[in-house]
């Protein structure tokens, strides 16, 4: 299961209202998260997390590029923000105040949906005006409106 990570922030976080959370694995920034039916995006890494980059043919991994000060399994997290994720069923007509859910298994998020089913509700679509997707299926969403 691959993590749901933001590809940008869409309109700021509040740093007063970021929290420090526990996370079930080391995850990077921006990835969405859910705490006790709670929406989050990852603001740091969290801890422990490491990262790799490719020079030419070669991959280098296991580079540290967890959060500043963080421990392994702890992540700074944005509670409020508007941020641009990849969300199923989101098209070019899709309005802003559409509910976003979460489908979360195993405590991980793995996927954002407009469809409520047995999903966690996440946040609500809020583009920019004028906003155009990357790709068809990015959006912004606001997290801490619930």
């Amino acid at each position: 299961m691959a993590d749901v990570v933001a590809s940008s922030p869409v309109f700021a976080s509040t740093d007063g209202l970021r929290e420090i959370w526990d996370v079930t694995s080391e995850v990077a920034a921006g990835t969405a998260l859910i705490n006790d039916g709670r929406a989050g995006v990852a603001y740091t890494p969290s801890g422990g997390y490491t990262g790799s980059t490719t020079v030419g043919a070669a991959t280098i991994s296991g580079i540290p590029e967890g959060g500043a000060s963080l421990p392994a399994l702890k992540a700074s997290v944005a509670t409020d923000g508007t941020w641009e994720f990849p969300v199923t069923g989101v098209t070019g007509t899709t309005k802003n105040g559409t509910k976003v859910y979460a489908v979360v298994a195993s405590g991980k998020v793995t996927g954002l949906t407009l469809t409520v089913g047995s999903n966690t509700l996440f946040g609500v679509i809020n583009n920019r005006l004028g906003y155009v997707s990357p790709v068809a299926t990015y959006a912004g969403v606001k997290i801490g409106v619930l």
